[in-house]
């Protein structure tokens, strides 16, 4: 999970929580949260349309279709949406992850029953029209550009597709030779599959009055039935080490190994060890590998997590000559974390966490997507208060308790440059 920088651990008293949430009869999951201290609302949509459904050679599907969603839906074209929102004073999003499309939509509280009828015509009746559909493919790929043009980007998501499941790391944003060949026909049969009630989660949060929104959405979307989303068939993950070739000064270096997914308590255990390891400016990798010896610009450690399945992460980025011996300096740390954690190191990755999950109440937008993030992955929302009580529970013991039993093992290696680098047999067999 993510976490901000450290800030005084004397936090101000979080505002209090109302949270709702009820499901319709076609399965779409409404979640709310009443933020009465604040002006704004904020609803996301999200649909059970991600990147996991690609299919093979179409990577990159659910990109391109979330963004064709975008250009005309029921009685509106692509320009009158953007007219509607934006002169409603309505910032709009669109995403796509792994597992869904999300729509989302942020604006004074007044805005939201003119919002409200726009979501539900793009996420039910996009248009989808033939004719945009190389517009948007070239928006598509002119992401793909920028991406491809990052090592970093390439090393990490190089990464992702070895130590994950497959196709659970593949981009989201697509390959681009796969994006060329997609047809509207793929679009229009991925948009009636998986854009589907069923596994649709829908949140809002901010200065909402939640039986109001819960009959607007019921008389927008109550009516909406299809057949479910098929399912996915997870394969097998990758070989342990890849090096990708790269005519450049610099080299990139990623690592990955599991941890337990968020929605296991020993989730925070872990997220805490990693941010003791790489988590900011006072982490044992920056000091170490970057301020102590000089070996790199960049160096971090991090926790990512889908719904089943969960990953430690390391990246730095360094100079040529230098890349082997970042690579060992990092290994040596990773190996030493366990039964070294000292008292200071986690108060302070817990306060940094418990200061974004209190500073998230000032943001609507912020709010709404992590409840719903929440449901997805628990079947639950916590309260903030039982979010800042399991951050109390942690501790040293705790920690290495965890770490005692699931030392860092079976390691994914990728490193993107001139030269390949030796990983000890040992650390990833």
């Amino acid at each position: 999970m993510s976490l901000l920088l450290p800030i005084a651990a004397n936090l101000p008293e979080p505002v209090k929580q109302t949270l709702h949430s009820t499901t319709l009869d076609n399965g779409i999951v409404l979640l709310g949260e009443d933020l009465p201290g604040l002006e704004s609302v904020a609803v996301a949509f999200h649909t059970p349309a991600g990147a996991v459904h690609d299919g093979p050679g179409r990577c990159g599907l659910a990109t391109l279709s979330g963004e064709m969603m975008l250009r005309g839906a029921g009685d509106r074209t692509s320009r009158d949406i953007v007219e509607v929102l934006e002169g409603s004073g309505i910032q709009w999003a669109q995403s796509v992850s792994t597992s869904h499309a999300s729509f989302a939509g942020a604006m004074v509280a007044r805005q939201l029953p003119t919002a409200l009828p726009i979501y539900a015509d793009i996420l039910r009746r996009p248009r989808l029209p033939d004719d945009e559909l190389e517009n948007a493919r070239q928006m598509v790929l002119q992401n793909l550009a920028g991406t491809e043009d990052d090592p970093a980007h390439r090393a990490m998501s190089a990464l992702r597709q070895l130590h994950y499941p497959h196709p659970l790391g593949m981009p989201s944003e697509g390959i681009s030779a796969d994006v060329e060949a997609i047809g509207i026909d793929d679009v229009r049969s991925f948009v009636r599959g998986h854009v589907v009630p069923s596994g649709m989660i829908i949140a809002i949060a901010g200065r909402i009055d939640w039986d109001d929104f819960v009959t607007r959405v019921e008389r927008l979307f109550g009516d909406w039935s299809t057949d479910d989303t098929s399912a996915v068939a997870i394969g097998n993950r990758g070989e342990r080490i890849r090096h990708v070739p790269h005519d450049s000064q610099q080299t990139h270096i990623a690592l990955a190994w599991s941890v337990p997914p968020y929605r296991h308590d020993e989730s925070y255990e872990a997220s805490a060890a990693l941010s003791v390891l790489g988590g900011g400016s006072s982490s044992r990798l920056f000091s170490e590998v970057r301020e102590r010896r000089g070996l790199c610009y960049s160096v971090s450690a991090g926790y990512h997590t889908l719904r089943d399945y969960a990953s430690a992460i390391c990246y730095s980025g360094t100079s040529a000559a230098r890349a082997q011996e970042t690579l060992d300096v990092m290994l040596a740390e990773i190996d030493r974390l366990p039964g070294t954690i000292e008292e200071a190191e986690l108060d302070r990755v817990k306060s940094r966490a418990k200061s974004a999950l209190v500073m998230q109440q000032e943001s609507s937008a912020a709010r709404a997507a992590w409840i719903a993030r929440q449901w997805y992955h628990l079947g639950t929302v916590r309260s903030l208060a039982e979010e800042l009580a399991r951050y109390d529970r942690l501790n040293v013991a705790s920690v290495e308790g965890w770490l005692a039993a699931n030392r860092p093992a079976g390691l994914t290696v990728v490193s993107l440059g001139k030269e390949p680098l030796e990983v000890p047999r040992e650390v990833s067999p």
